[in-house]
């Protein structure tokens, strides 16, 4: 019979409060409980598994019993992929965000995850400020995708009579609501917000405010992302608007973000590239292009993205 072992919590916030559920998943019982003291240090509630079959039968009876899962790759009776995938084809489940967890470094192992929807890959064993940065990334996009649910409501029908929806913002405040509303325009939000976040948000972090990949990552890694983020929103010398334009056609919906920057090396971003599995950011655009949009293309310097969201059949571009 199979048996979960939820280990006791230890907080580091408010008592009585978490930042989140978390299901582990190892088949290596001392690596489980190193990794799950961890993250209940951090101050969230963890419950174990030990392979990917106990995990998968745990979310089946109760798909609200974690908001994130870590599994290890390689695992008996159902490996971390298979769990993957097999989460990510449940309408129930699709939304986990899932960390791969794996001492094996190849390539092709790292993009057949990310292929498979994993939201991250740590590779053992895992830094503690690297797993701290991570849990509270995927966190962000939970917490993002629940409250576009929660605040459109009863008021989604409305949302299908926009034909065309044209926003502009600068500050990095505005993302979010600016792609709550966006997104509102699609008949399931929730699927969709993350795909139009990253986009926009690239634009303003890097089309206005003009960072780079590099320095975002190195201020990431010092603790100090969003002061540099605060200081150049305040600088006179940044300035600039985003333009994000959503039509609404017969059979799709198509979002355009255009920036004033100078555009980026977007080719290397469409796609799952294992050598940034375990950076600080860098991923974004590669997952919206492959899990969420039906078709993402950007113009020749990189400053105007345009993305297909299929309603019904395929669209006429």
């Amino acid at each position: 019979m199979m048996s979960t072992s939820p280990l006791p919590t230890m907080q580091s916030g408010p008592v009585g409060q978490s930042l989140g559920r978390v299901l582990i998943i190892d088949d290596d019982r001392m690596g489980l409980t190193m990794l799950a003291s961890m993250v209940e240090e951090l101050g969230y509630v963890v419950e174990t598994a030990v392979n990917g079959a106990e995990a998968y039968t745990l979310l089946r009876e109760d798909p609200g019993r974690a908001d994130l899962v870590i599994t290890d790759r390689m695992m008996p009776v159902m490996d971390g992929l298979a769990l993957t995938r097999r989460l990510k084809r449940d309408p129930e489940t699709t939304d986990i965000p899932i960390i791969m967890l794996t001492g094996a470094t190849e390539a092709s192992d790292i993009a057949a995850g990310l292929e498979a929807g994993a939201f991250y890959y740590l590779v053992k064993p895992a830094a503690e400020q690297l797993v701290t940065s991570v849990l509270q990334s995927a966190m962000q996009e939970v917490r993002r995708k629940r409250k576009v649910t929660d605040k459109i409501g009863a008021h989604q029908s409305a949302f299908g009579n926009i034909r065309i929806l044209r926003m502009a913002l600068a500050a990095p405040q505005d993302v979010e609501p600016v792609c709550s509303l966006l997104s509102s325009v699609h008949p399931t939000p929730d699927k969709v917000v993350q795909g139009i976040y990253e986009l926009v948000q690239n634009g303003v972090e890097h089309g206005v405010l003009r960072f780079g990949l590099q320095e975002k990552q190195r201020l990431l890694g010092l603790g100090t992302w969003r002061d540099a983020l605060a200081e150049r929103s305040a600088d006179p010398a940044y300035r600039g608007e985003v333009e994000a334009t959503i039509i609404r056609k017969e059979d799709a919906l198509i979002l355009t973000v255009k920036d004033p920057g100078p555009g980026f090396a977007w080719r290397q971003h469409l796609t799952v590239d294992p050598a940034r599995s375990s950076a600080l950011c860098g991923r974004g655009i590669a997952r919206a292009n492959t899990l969420i949009f039906d078709k993402l293309v950007y113009n020749e310097v990189g400053n105007e993205a345009t993305a297909l969201m299929r309603l019904q059949k395929p669209a006429k571009w």
